[in-house]
């Protein structure tokens, strides 16, 4: 099944009912985002501004999502999983969430988007229209890290495992602890990348190898082949340690500094079951340093005081857990779905050219940050 067709008179209408008008006579201007396609989920996103005669003209951000079988990339798994993520991927999760009460356990400082209305346009498409947010233009500073960090602590110890605020949680949320992230440790990292990482071909592809010369790490592609190695056990480590629901993909991207007031507006919420404290840490710190909008070298310098941060927030929100249990939990969640997966090795088979060797050579810097902090932060022995 093709996409549903948006066209002028439903964003009309979509616009119009959003809005609060009892007419449809709005001059409506949509303006699709550049995005990166990550989530399966997610097949478009568009800023909606909508005026009438009357009034002063507002923006709305909608959102449409697709059932996974619809998912562009869903032939990079291995056959035997294709069935199953067709199954389980809770398509409409974001959506979910929203109808379960989440709003009730953000502390201060912290607030979920404004949901205007939900479309579902056919079985495999949901359209959501939510608040638009300006986010500040200054963007994100070391204090707003360290902030955000506090607050994710705070939240997640209000999600603890077995509080009274989780009772209304979507079904997806309610599988085996970990669940979320060995899905796609499983499927990603062992069953797609860590086999390329053994692959000598790989690293001798013009464009990487070009890029890790630069970078003079001989060791890197080693270094990853051992953290793929390790990978099953820091998934059970994590299990072994305290329990609670957090954001799932608390990459800044995910978490807007509101140009209004000083509050952190929470979008794109990701994983949702139960994650070892500490989890939400690793997209934070790496988000904007993915995204090439960050230095890789602020990683060492930045993730003691984010630690520090989440865990006065953990104590804020009424559970004490110690600084080393949140590190812990911070680098093996950080080892088992980012440090492996920085590199874009969709884009290698992408002509040799210099913008690709310099997007490698940072992604290399990414990779080599985390995988010291891994080392350095978790004993070898799991």
């Amino acid at each position: 099944m093709t996409a549903p067709v948006l066209d002028a008179p439903r964003w009309r209408q979509g616009a119009a009912q959003c809005l609060g008008m009892l007419t449809v006579d709005v001059d409506v201007r949509v303006e699709p985002f550049d995005y990166a396609s990550g989530s399966p989920a997610t097949a478009g996103l568009w800023k909606v501004t909508a005026s009438s005669a009357e009034g002063t003209p507002v923006q709305v951000f909608a959102k449409l999502l697709r059932h996974p079988r619809l998912w562009p990339r869903l032939t990079d798994l291995p056959p035997p999983a294709r069935d199953q993520f067709v199954r389980e991927f809770p398509w409409t999760f974001e959506y979910d969430l929203h109808l379960s009460g989440i709003a009730a356990a953000m502390p201060d400082g912290l607030r979920t988007a404004e949901l205007y209305r939900a479309d579902r346009l056919d079985d495999d498409h949901l359209l959501l229209w939510w608040e638009f947010v300006v986010p500040r233009e200054t963007g994100w500073q070391d204090t707003d890290l360290v902030r955000a960090a506090r607050l994710l602590g705070s939240m997640a110890a209000r999600r603890r495992e077995g509080a009274e605020v989780n009772r209304g949680l979507p079904p997806s949320c309610l599988l085996p602890r970990g669940f979320a992230l060995r899905m796609l440790a499983q499927y990603q990292v062992l069953g797609v990348v860590a086999p390329r990482l053994h692959d000598p071909a790989l690293w001798r592809t013009p464009a990487l190898a070009a890029a890790l010369e630069v970078l003079a790490d001989p060791d890197l592609p080693a270094d990853m082949v051992d953290l793929a190695e390790r990978v099953p056990r820091l998934l059970d480590l994590m299990d072994g340690l305290p329990q609670t629901y957090h954001h799932g993909d608390a990459s800044p991207q995910n978490l807007l500094l509101d140009s209004s007031s000083d509050e952190i507006i929470v979008i794109d919420w990701g994983m949702g079951t139960l994650q070892a404290v500490g989890f939400d840490l690793g997209q934070l710190l790496v988000g904007l340093m993915h995204a090439g909008q960050q230095d890789p070298d602020d990683a060492a310098r930045l993730a003691a005081p984010l630690v520090d941060a989440y865990t006065a927030g953990l104590a804020e929100g009424g559970l004490s857990t110690d600084a080393a249990t949140v590190r812990t939990g911070f680098l093996a969640a950080l080892a088992c779905r980012s440090a492996l997966t920085a590199l874009p090795l969709d884009r290698l088979d992408e002509p040799d050219t210099p913008e690709l060797r310099a997007h490698l050579n940072d992604r290399l810097r990414l990779t080599r940050a985390m995988l010291d902090l891994i080392r350095d932060g978790l004993p070898a022995a799991d």
